[in-house]
């Protein structure tokens, strides 16, 4: 017991530690001697702008501040006091020239900083810095921004002035003015406050890189339909018990009692989309860059707040871009949420107007005749085989049954659209988890752990199948549960294109020929033949056409003699010879899914629901990004200069997101 004491004792007089300040705490005087002081030093005309510029300017730049206190306050012999100083000159002349910029662009004089006794139209450029500087060194000295404290002869230098005590009070409300109900008695009608002031909802909002505690959320209704308006979303009248999401919301709730903007979230999606980043990830990034050494530590964020801030900024973006709305019960959780999006949104993997776009580089126009007939060999391929023998075809009995078919042409009639288009398609493994039992592909109801009984392992969907143009755009996408066969292919496509009015002339896949051989002895291929035809890409075309006749005769990308002149371009090479060139993009499902395929060790964790609405979301703005620099591009050939002869319309190098490929077709 007396060793404790003992302890006690010493514990006790041991003087307590006092945590540094990292920040000054921002200037607190009489507002009427700040008044006194602008309206003694600058223009009776000067702006609230300008005043709040000039306030903001010196407390963003204490080192300054510093070294013009130093200057005014010589320490050694040989020093003396210079209050008009280079370092205030410096801040004088960049304050002037800001200032000067913001007036010129409203067409007023720069006279805000001069009163009438500074005799402004006198002074030199040199003069009028000077004449600042001086009112600026005095400015500081009202401000309490002196590091000597006015008599003191110790320099105590200053710290980053903190905001804390300046930051708004904000609340958290509906956009919208009036009732959006389409009633007779709603049209128009004012949206009044719906929550009493002592049962207004404290919460924290993340407003960009700001953390704001104790925001108020406050709630509308109409008085004729009794429909609930918050910040992000409506309670509908006719269906009290929905949520109906706005797309235009400034905030959105992500957490129990947590709300953030759309700068907040918009971040969140792009770090996701350009790094490949999961929720984890990203939450760690969050709270190590903004929760740890902040000024008043900000409150970590969860991984689960981030994804619902990922789900609440991909539904609004698609939702506007489909012009629509998404509608969900009220109070469900965040996957249901995405199960309702992807069924409401998703289009079953149909991406957006993707269906109906068309580029210079997806859609040529129709040629029914060679632009000229070279002697290569019919099986020769452009861009491969222009110096060297083509390799005869090895027979085998499946072969020689393949030669017995119908020879009809295989080049697309065009009987249908004046265009040529062509949609590559391809398929990377990756999958969420399903039953295991035969035939069955439905999501499993917890399948995290991945492990059954220490024996049983859910299997995987086997792959994602894309459909893509030749630019990137992406057209739609599925999943194939248990391979990538023939009849899943043509499955899919015939989902995309119902219709012969609707399919593509080129349809482009590394197994073309093998979807070729399944619709020939299915007897389907009559449905296809006037109006698409099957190719597949060079790289594959190369080994496929040695060993397989269909392959060989029906399915080469780029014939280099011309017999398809729909799928060859012709060029000039610098000394005017004509020459063939692919005329599409082959291989931009390769390099969407060198891209993709970033993803898989996140997607591959999720649920069904989850992988859906996430892929559908990422390839969505990966296609409106696409679609933007296309437009952006061709907006620039078109105003600056033509595409000069012998350059390709697109580039050799494709990079996606940090990640170069070479064009290899």
């Amino acid at each position: 017991a007396l060793q404790v004491w003992t302890l006690y004792l010493l514990f006790a007089f041991i003087p307590p530690v006092k945590a540094v300040p990292t920040k000054d705490l921002f200037p607190d005087i009489p507002f009427k001697l700040f008044s006194s002081f602008v309206q003694n030093n600058f223009s009776s005309e000067i702006t609230l702008a300008t005043v709040l510029t000039i306030l903001f300017s010196l407390t963003n730049n204490v080192d300054i501040l510093n070294l013009h206190a130093r200057a005014k306050n010589p320490r050694l012999q040989d020093e003396y006091s210079v209050p008009v100083n280079g370092w205030i000159r410096a801040l004088s002349t960049a304050i002037k020239a800001h200032l000067d910029a913001k007036i010129g662009l409203r067409n007023m004089e720069d006279t805000q900083l001069f009163n009438a006794s500074d005799n402004q139209q006198h002074l030199s450029s040199s003069m009028q810095i000077s004449n600042i500087s001086r009112k600026l060194d005095e400015m500081i000295t009202i401000l309490d921004l002196d590091p000597y404290k006015r008599n003191s002869s110790t320099m105590q230098l200053l710290k980053p002035i903190s905001t804390s005590e300046i930051e708004p009070v904000l609340l958290i409300c509906p956009a919208r003015l009036t009732c959006s109900t389409h009633h007779k008695n709603c049209i128009g009608r004012a949206i009044h406050v719906l929550t009493c002031e002592r049962d207004r909802t404290q919460v924290t909002l993340l407003k960009g890189i700001k953390l704001y505690e104790n925001a108020s959320i406050v709630a509308g209704s109409c008085t004729n339909c009794k429909a609930i308006y918050y910040a992000d979303h409506k309670n509908p009248q006719l269906s009290p018990k929905d949520k109906l999401f706005y797309n235009n919301a400034k905030y959105v709730k992500i957490g129990q009692s947590i709300w953030a903007d759309r700068t907040f979230t918009n971040m969140i999606v792009n770090s996701v989309y350009h790094f490949h980043a999961s929720t984890t990830a990203y939450t760690e990034f969050w709270n190590y860059t903004f929760s740890n050494g902040a000024e008043n530590i900000y409150s970590p964020i969860s991984w689960r707040q981030v994804w619902k801030a990922f789900i609440e900024e991909t539904v609004r973006q698609i939702s506007v871009s489909m012009n629509t709305f998404l509608q969900v019960p009220d109070n469900i959780s965040t996957e249901a949420v995405t199960k309702e999006a992807y069924e409401q949104l998703g289009q079953n993997g149909l991406i957006g107007q993707s269906l109906d776009y068309s580029c210079n580089e997806c859609t040529h126009p129709y040629k029914a005749t060679a632009d000229f007939i070279t002697p290569a060999d019919d099986a020769a391929v452009v861009g491969i085989d222009e110096n060297r023998a083509v390799p005869p075809l090895q027979q085998n009995a499946e072969n020689t049954e393949l030669q017995n078919i119908d020879n009809n042409t295989m080049e697309t009639e065009n009987s249908v659209e004046p265009d040529v288009k062509m949609v590559v398609i391809d398929g990377i493994v990756m999958g969420p988890t399903h039953c295991a039992y035969e035939d069955c592909s439905v999501k499993l109801a917890n399948a995290r752990t991945g492990v059954f009984y220490n024996y049983f392992v859910a299997p995987r969907f086997y792959c994602v199948e894309t459909l893509c143009a030749p630019c990137g755009v992406v057209i739609a996408w599925t999943k194939f549960a248990k391979s990538e066969g023939a009849s899943q292919i043509m499955d899919f496509l015939e989902d995309i294109y119902p219709t012969p009015e609707s399919r593509p002339s080129y349809v482009c896949i590394d197994k073309a020929c093998v979807v070729l051989k399944h619709l020939i002895r299915s007897r389907n291929w009559n449905m296809w033949k006037a109006t698409t035809r099957f190719i597949v890409d060079s790289y594959h075309y190369i080994n496929h056409r040695v060993g397989d006749y269909l392959c060989r005769t029906y399915c080469n990308p780029s014939p280099l003699n011309g017999s398809a002149p729909n799928l060859v371009v012709v060029e000039r090479d610098i000394n005017g010879n004509p020459h063939y060139k692919r005329a599409f993009n082959t291989q931009t499902c390769e390099q969407l899914n060198a891209w993709l395929g970033g993803f898989q060790g996140i997607l591959n964790r999720m649920s069904v629901d989850n992988f859906n609405w996430t892929t559908h979301a990422l390839l969505y703005i990966h296609t409106q990004r696409v679609i933007q620099k296309q437009n952006k591009k061709n907006n620039q050939i078109q105003n600056e200069q033509p595409v000069q002869m012998g350059q390709p319309p697109y580039d050799d190098e494709v990079e996606i997101d940090g990640i170069e490929i070479d064009r290899v077709d």
